[in-house]
């Protein structure tokens, strides 16, 4: 029952049984580490209470259950534990130790439980790179993989992806090159979350080129994979490529996510195609049922920002069925500093500083409109906010207004 999804049943049969061992408290767990909430926790303290003997497989499930929800503090009183228990040794509790660091982003600590693993598995290398890229080191990545090749750990599907988000990162081609060479080699040219990580990461090194014959060269491809192409063209300039995959996506009877909409419609804004953007727009809702959501209408403002079009983005702005973040405000802010409309670039500066008022690029793209309307005085202000005094009144920040020189207060 528990590996199906049905806990409530499992729970009330395991309560139940007045024989409970090790393999049932572990099947209950591992039923509550695949969508991980308050009630594993509560399952594992309830084992540590009633002095179960966890073994390797617990303590792996009950780390891998607490990385996926980065519950750092619960996962230090589990370390502890482990450490007591004599499987620290186990490689699999190692893995998960590894991963439960990483995706808390405490790369120290997650590289310390890496050096203790003592018989380290493809699968710890890899997680270890992943986890270094996760943590915003993707030299460090890289090192990890190639030590693991010079020990002779032979890489899976997974390895190459890491390596080759690894070289996205570092937009390093001649390494991403390599990795794509050891894909040929040992015969994974076939898989497609490498094909994908492949795509992205020649896209982001600037071989858009050759991210489209990897893309051409794949058998099947998920709307992922169209979805990578598509940004993969846009990314590079080449928004009308990248309208015609999109449109070639459609006829093959792919439907596309919400991610792809993004990209669809950053393409348009980069090519500047405000009809295309339209129609893409809202077709959203009316013919792929997707409910159109801050990223989308940011997109939208940046495209009729940039093709000029101030007053009808205010207008979509004014029209979105929820409250506007700052990712739409800053679009707008970017697209008043484009043309030089003084008006609108200040109400937008007042929103986007009323909802995250220690933001800097708002405070950029201010100072960078009221200094193309050689307001040097406003600019000068507008900068002089990013500094110490103004971070020390959270939730509050001044302006010198670009049209009346008031102060302005923004709560």
């Amino acid at each position: 029952m528990a590996r199906h999804g049905q806990l409530e049943d499992a729970v009330r049969l395991f309560n139940g049984s007045s024989v409970r061992d090790i393999v049932s408290w572990n099947t209950l767990l591992a039923g509550f580490a695949r969508h991980w909430s308050v009630q594993g926790w509560i399952l594992w303290r309830r084992m540590v209470r009633e002095a179960v003997r966890a073994d390797g497989f617990s303590f792996s499930t009950v780390l891998s259950g607490l990385a996926a929800s980065t519950s750092l503090a619960s996962g230090l009183q589990v370390h502890a534990q482990l450490v007591k228990s004599g499987f620290g040794d186990d490689v699999y509790v190692g893995n998960s130790l590894v991963e439960m660091y990483m995706k808390s982003k405490c790369l120290a600590d997650g590289t310390m439980a890496f050096a203790e693993i003592r018989c380290k598995d493809v699968v710890s290398w890899t997680g270890m790179a992943a986890g270094c890229l996760h943590c915003g080191e993707p030299s460090k990545a890289i090192g990890i993989l190639s030590q693991m090749m010079l020990d002779g750990v032979m890489p899976n599907s997974y390895t190459f992806a890491t390596s080759a988000n690894a070289c996205a990162s570092l937009t390093d081609l001649d390494e991403g090159r390599k990795v794509h060479g050891y894909v040929i080699k040992l015969g994974d040219d076939s898989d497609i979350g490498v094909n994908n990580a492949l795509i992205d990461m020649y896209a982001k090194c600037g071989s858009v080129a050759c991210a489209h014959k990897v893309f051409q060269s794949m058998q099947q491809r998920p709307v992922i994979s169209w979805t990578a192409m598509i940004m993969g063209f846009a990314h590079n300039g080449r928004a009308q490529e990248a309208v015609e995959v999109f449109d070639d996506m459609l006829l093959k009877g792919v439907a596309p996510n919400r991610v792809t909409m993004i990209c669809i419609l950053y393409a348009c804004s980069q090519g500047g195609f405000v009809d295309e953007g339209w129609i893409y727009f809202n077709a959203m809702e009316d013919k792929f049922g997707i409910q159109p959501g801050e990223d989308h209408y940011a997109c939208m403002v940046d495209l009729l920002g940039k093709a000029g079009h101030i007053e009808e983005a205010e207008e979509l702005i004014s029209r979105m069925p929820f409250r506007p973040g700052v990712l739409v405000w800053q679009a707008l802010l970017g697209a008043c500093h484009r043309h030089g409309n003084e008006a609108v670039g200040r109400r937008a500066a007042e929103h986007a500083l009323a909802l995250e008022n220690d933001d800097p690029s708002t405070y950029m793209l201010l100072c960078n409109t009221l200094a193309g309307q050689h307001d040097w005085d406003g600019a000068r202000r507008a900068r002089g906010l990013m500094g110490a005094e103004i971070l020390k009144l959270p939730g509050s920040s001044w302006f010198q207004s670009m049209s009346d020189r008031k102060r302005a207060c923004i709560r």
